[in-house]
């Protein structure tokens, strides 16, 4: 029997699992501080204010922390403390640190402070005049990183908004929001390239007419990201000596300035924040941003895939190149580094689109991504990534050429397709156009799938195309994950707190460790069952003749038996269960302090792991009475299947 067929004959043995729900002895008994309320229930979540509480049926309660009997309240406030330990050793999201706010607006003096054209005081707020370009100058000197927060309307449908900014203290560069009829917006210069012809290109309007927007530009000494109403439109990772300014913007190099082009403007608020970065700014990006430096090599014991830097410390994949692995499984390499780069923690799982967002801590820097979501069709671009081609051999930073096509719908979900031919272990690698920006992840998964649809659609239409339905492509599909997805993925996790953070690392985990739980207990299930004896096997026929063994345990002919004895002995399989094994105990313990996890689930994974160690000692020694062995394993079935279903709702 070979691993896939063993695997499937695994999967129909979990596919009889029964859903059970939570029993009350596994619940705590909460009381009001006046006794008239009491109910058996699981402590879920927990504020300074109330408590979250699951119940027997799976219903949740809340109920307020004052109206809780005393002993329930010290048991909140521990919970509370154990989780806020816990998270010191946060998975890669560390916020910076915020400084008081600076009333910015309040500052200026239209008559002193601008520079061309004319501003005007309007009540609280300044509005630019109509002519060509007005700029003002913001009269307070900025250091470091800060954040510069401005909220603005855009009076006359045309014209762009214009931020001068400072970077590393002493470099400026001009941030174009919605310039020309195109609307096209960016950071003037870089490397002497204006924004039509650099990595910050964003092709479609920003600023909305007759209402207010908001515009955030965050800026670290060699990171800038600028937001329009919580949406990244620009983002620039780099050496910021790379940044210039043209020299008609005659500013000190410690103001910011902000200037109307060709339009109209009303700015009701203009805030300055200092920055105190955090820890894990100190990996200061270094040098160009490159496809050559910034895609990795995914490895871990079962199998390997692409990934890429999308912004710092921050790599993307698909979700099933490390759906099987914990993060501290996870090695990435990147190009010409000999050592791996640990895995903090996955900070976004997307199961049914196959996007994954992982920390860790790198210098390198990371590549431009096309916020825009702009991927005109006929377009040449790039795909990188790591293929296998066989003998155990992974091509590094491989490339291929392709073309995109259109956009195509695969089970319900939108897909790139692109003219290209990839192989495994590209998974989760880069598409990038003509100015470096990634427009796609390459999508394995959903590549074998598309192309084995377009094939039978192709052989439906027309019997002629039935042989070449059987046949590989000949230039190849190849289909990606839209970029439009990675950007709001990359933006949900930004807006993600420590807590959220923790909770889907250690949810991805849990996951890992559930699924290694599920396999080990199949295997040796299915060890417990080949192991029995060939005498034991003729008292189950001859009880199977009776007409009376509907309550007995099966057991599978001694024909298959020996075969799947032999398939359970070899060393693939045998290697298998020592990797699910290895670390479980340490996987256990994170499990068991994590306060992400519910206490029913922490009991319900040590239970499950010492169901399997008993499992796995019985089919060491079946014994050689039928009855007695059916018994023993019925129980065993039962203890696993319940103890799967109860992780399962909450994993």
């Amino acid at each position: 029997m070979t691993i896939p067929q063993l695997r499937a004959l695994l999967l129909l043995t979990f596919a009889t699992l029964v859903q059970l729900s939570l029993s009350a002895s596994e619940l705590r008994t909460w009381t009001t501080s006046d006794g008239r309320f009491e109910v058996q229930a699981e402590l879920v979540d927990a504020t300074d204010s109330a408590a979250t509480l699951r119940k027997a049926d799976r219903n949740v309660i809340t109920l307020s922390i004052s109206k809780l009997s005393g002993p329930d309240r010290d048991y909140v406030q521990a919970w509370l403390l154990e989780r806020k330990q816990s998270e010191t050793s946060k998975p890669g999201i560390v916020a910076d640190v915020l400084g008081d706010k600076v009333d910015l607006l309040s500052m200026i003096d239209p008559a002193k402070d601008s520079q061309l054209g004319k501003w005007e005081r309007d009540a609280d707020a300044i509005v630019s005049s109509r002519s060509s370009r007005v700029r003002i100058v913001i009269p307070y000197s900025v250091s470091g990183s800060y954040q510069l927060k401005l909220v603005a309307q855009r009076l006359m449908d045309t014209g762009s908004l214009n931020i001068g900014l400072t970077v590393g203290n002493r470099h400026q560069v001009l941030a174009i929001l919605d310039y020309g009829r195109s609307r096209r917006s960016g950071l003037a210069w870089i490397d002497d390239k204006n924004e039509p012809s650099n990595s910050t290109l964003y092709r479609k309007s920003v600023l909305p007419t007759g209402r207010d927007f908001e515009i955030v530009c965050t800026v670290h000494s060699s990171h800038l990201r600028i937001t329009c109403d919580g949406k990244t439109i620009i983002e620039w990772t780099g050496d910021p000596s790379r940044l210039t300014i043209h020299p008609n913007f005659r500013v000190p190099s410690d103001r910011l300035f902000v200037e109307a082009l060709l339009g109209k403007f009303r700015i009701s608020q203009l805030q300055y924040i200092p920055i105190r970065e955090s820890e894990f700014r100190r990996h200061k990006p270094r040098g160009k941003p490159s496809p050559a430096d910034s895609v990795a090599l995914i490895e871990h014991p079962l199998g390997h895939g692409s990934g890429f830097l999308a912004a710092p410390n921050l790599l993307v994949t698909n979700h099933h190149v490390i759906e099987n692995a914990p993060a501290r499984d996870l090695k990435v390499f990147f190009p010409e580094e000999s050592d791996f780069v640990k895995v903090h923690g996955i900070l976004y799982q997307d199961l049914d689109r196959d996007l994954a967002i992982l920390s860790l801590e790198t210098r390198r820097a990371p590549l431009a991504v096309a916020y825009d979501g702009h991927v005109p069709k006929g377009e040449s671009v790039q795909l990188r990534g790591n293929p296998a081609i066989g003998g155990g051999v992974t091509l590094r930073n491989a490339v291929v050429k392709g073309t995109t096509r259109s956009m195509v719908r695969v089970d319900g979900f939108d897909f790139l397709q692109i003219d290209a031919s990839i192989d495994s272990g590209s998974s989760g690698g880069p598409i990038l156009n003509e100015l470096d920006q990634v427009v796609g992840v390459i999508a394995m998964k959903a590549t074998d799938e598309g192309e084995k649809l377009i094939h039978e659609g192709l052989a439906r239409l027309d019997d002629s195309f039935g042989d070449k339905s059987r046949q590989p492509a000949q230039d190849g599909i190849a289909f990606g994950i839209p970029v439009q997805d990675l950007a709001r993925a990359l933006d949900d996790v930004r807006a993600m707190s420590a807590q959220e953070a923790g909770r889907i690392a250690q949810l991805h985990e849990s996951r890992v460790v559930f699924k290694r739980l599920a396999t080990l207990a199949g295997l040796r299930l299915l060890q417990a069952n080949v192991n029995a004896p060939d005498e034991m096997r003729q008292q189950a026929a001859r009880v199977m003749a009776t007409g009376t063994a509907d309550d007995l345990y099966e057991l599978i002919p001694a024909a298959p038996a020996r075969v799947l004895r032999s398939a359970l002995e070899s060393s693939d399989i045998q290697n298998m269960i020592t990797m699910l094994q290895q670390d479980m105990d340490k996987h256990l313990d994170t499990i068991g302090s994590s306060p992400y996890v519910s206490h029913t689930s922490i009991r319900n994974f040590k239970a499950l792991s010492q169901r399997i160690m008993a499992i796995e000692k019985f089919s060491q020694r079946p014994g050689a009475d039928y009855r007695r062995y059916s018994a023993t394993m019925t129980r065993f079935q039962k203890d696993v299947t319940r103890l799967m279903t109860e992780i399962k709702e909450e994993v």
